[in-house]
């Protein structure tokens, strides 16, 4: 009777030793940045896609959680549009310090209708590090902003485009809801509005560079496996959503991935950071990204860097997926300490100056 369990206990730990030989140990590559006074960001001005009335944000709050350093408080506020999140609320869980004064604060970005690790795990490091200093707005992002389970069984062409085009305005009206979001922190008299951050992981790093083009109020951006042009990523990403539809328009409608980008061009072209380079100072820009990716093709990943104005980059010698367990104990958290280490000098250090 022993001998299964012994066998189910040494395939778990050939299955643990695989993923730390291929995230563990993975090289990573450091391109700091150089300092060029080439880049320094431009005075662009921002996007008529991102351009919205000013008027105060009147954020319904629920404190759900206290600690001895932070209480949680559930804000939600109407989305500007259609988000296509329940009831189209902007739901955020704000981690707000319960120190005396005014601190710095950091927006984490969800990777939408995905996983929550990343964004709960850099929220447990900004926590414990900062002790208190940083206040954090954790958004959530339960439902896809665009309608991936639709995508893969429309039969018509104009249906299929009318979806494409809902999910792109679903991201401007996202992209505009975080400015507006940045309003109600610029209100509130414990938050330092002079330094805010701003995170993003995967496609939360496609959408947080064009935010923080648009959005000259964010002081530092650390970005995690993200990329520019986005019509390029969904075309040519392999991954269970993404390649689904890609194989069902080639199968339904003829289409190939390069005509899937190009079609999907002047949808998603006002979400390319691409389209902004120069538009933020890439001493305040961190990017981490993964080598091997087979979502995010080299090319968006470089112009992205480009387009920040070749920050400070690291590279991961790993996949996508495999990328993230930097965030884990298997790599002992190192990507969490790098992006503290960025956050701690960029906005907790120059506050203090």
């Amino acid at each position: 009777m022993w001998f299964p369990l012994i066998r189910l206990r040494l395939a778990v730990i050939a299955g643990l030793a695989a993923v730390i030989a291929t995230t563990s140990c993975a090289t990573r590559t450091h391109i700091t940045y150089d300092g060029r006074v080439d880049h320094a960001p431009s005075t662009e001005k921002t996007d008529p896609h991102f351009v919205y009335q000013t008027k105060p944000v009147d954020a319904e709050e629920e404190i759900t959680v206290e600690s001895s350093r932070y209480e949680i408080r559930r804000l939600s506020f109407p989305s500007i549009g259609a988000n296509g999140q329940t009831d189209n609320l902007v739901t955020i869980d704000y981690h707000r310090s319960r120190l005396p004064g005014t601190h710095p604060v950091v927006i984490v970005l969800p990777i939408w209708g995905r996983q929550v690790y990343p964004s709960n795990a850099i929220i447990r490091t900004l926590r414990k590090r900062s002790n208190g200093a940083i206040h954090i707005l954790n958004v959530i992002g339960e439902s896809f902003l665009i309608d991936w389970p639709k995508l893969g069984v429309v039969t018509n062409e104009d249906e299929f485009m009318e979806l494409w085009a809902k999910g792109a305005q679903q991201e401007i009206t996202t992209l505009v809801d975080m400015r507006r979001l940045i309003d109600w922190a610029e209100a509130r008299p414990e938050i330092d509005s002079d330094h805010i951050g701003l995170v993003g992981f995967s496609h939360g790093a496609m959408f947080a560079p064009t935010l923080a083009a648009q959005e000259p109020r964010i002081s530092a951006t650390a970005l995690v496996m993200g990329g520019a042009h986005p019509p390029r990523v969904i075309a040519q990403c392999i991954g269970a959503r993404t390649e689904g539809v890609q194989i069902w328009a080639e199968t339904t409608f003829g289409w190939s991935r390069t005509e899937m980008e190009e079609r999907l061009e002047p949808l998603y072209g006002p979400m390319d950071p691409a389209r902004y380079p120069d538009r933020v100072d890439p001493a305040m820009i961190l990017i981490i990204e993964a080598g091997k990716d087979e979502c995010v093709p080299q090319s968006c990943r470089d112009d992205l860097w480009e387009a920040m104005g070749r920050p400070e980059r690291y590279i991961i010698n790993a996949n996508h997926r495999h990328s993230f367990y930097t965030m884990t104990p298997l790599n002992l958290n190192w990507a969490r300490k790098r992006i503290w280490d960025f956050f701690g000098e960029r906005l907790l250090t120059s506050a203090e100056e």
